[in-house]
């Protein structure tokens, strides 16, 4: 019986099979997070949920603010193992007296397809003044559609009594960072 010889290893063959399977991992990765989140993929004629939105956001009788939105997905990460994260996060910025107070703002898509969600706000503004509450809303495309309500602060850090509104709704349209970045407030 002949012995086979024993075939040299090849390094090329190995790094090529190596970076293979780096990259079908990769992309099986990503690929299963766009099949759970598809609201998070922007394809051709179909964008996505996360991006950039501007609007106006009506506080009350003559005093409608303008808003920039910024909705980020969080996409998969090999040190993030966080089943509760939210899905969405982010920042909107409102005009307020020429200035822009800034909100971070997390939350979730209410459905599959993310047509619904909602999402928490924190202002990073201290100090009294009317506030965002919560921003429950629809997406249909290039329109976001929100409803939210709002709550005064006092001077000492509390809600005001009575400071429960009504619920207002909005519609926001589609922008670019450079309108978040520099809201234009006036």
């Amino acid at each position: 019986m002949a012995v086979r010889p024993r075939r040299k290893p090849n390094k090329v063959r190995f790094f090529a099979m190596f970076a293979g399977l780096i990259v079908v991992g990769v992309g099986l990765v990503y690929g299963l997070h766009f099949v759970a989140n598809p609201w998070a993929l922007a394809l051709p004629g179909r964008p996505a949920l996360t991006g950039y939105w501007q609007g106006v956001v009506p506080y009350g009788p003559g005093d409608d603010r303008r808003a920039v939105l910024h909705l980020t997905d969080d996409e998969p990460s090999a040190t993030d193992r966080c089943g509760d994260c939210p899905d969405l996060r982010g920042g909107i910025k409102v005009c307020e007296a020429g200035r822009a107070e800034i909100y971070e703002i997390w939350g979730d898509p209410l459905n599959y397809r993310g047509t619904r969600f909602s999402l928490h706000t924190r202002s990073h503004d201290e100090g009294p003044g009317v506030r965002l509450k919560e921003l429950d809303g629809d997406w249909d495309g290039d329109l976001l559609r929100i409803r939210t309500s709002f709550t005064t602060l006092a001077a000492d850090g509390r809600v005001a009594a009575g400071s429960g509104s009504s619920t207002v709704s909005f519609d926001m349209t589609r922008a670019d960072e450079a309108d978040f970045e520099d809201p234009s407030c006036r």
